[in-house]
């Protein structure tokens, strides 16, 4: 487990957060909802370039207490 409670992952179409806790294969959520199965591959390239979910992006800020991007 990293330092942080959710890492970034990318899924339909957009990067989003997920719980840190979860390994490959797992089932969970992310933090705007969507239900996720984790693969066994890291993602290609351009799936890391995925824009960001605003949603988890405003959700894991305030779980963060970090401020809104300019």
């Amino acid at each position: 487990m990293g330092v942080r409670p959710f890492r970034w992952f990318p899924a339909a179409g957009g990067r989003h957060a997920i719980p840190d806790e979860l390994a490959m294969t797992d089932e969970g959520a992310t933090l705007c909802g969507i239900e996720i199965t984790v693969p066994r591959g890291r993602g290609t390239k351009s799936e890391w370039c995925w824009p960001t979910c605003a949603t988890c992006d405003s959700r894991w800020r305030e779980r963060e207490r970090l401020s809104p991007p300019r």
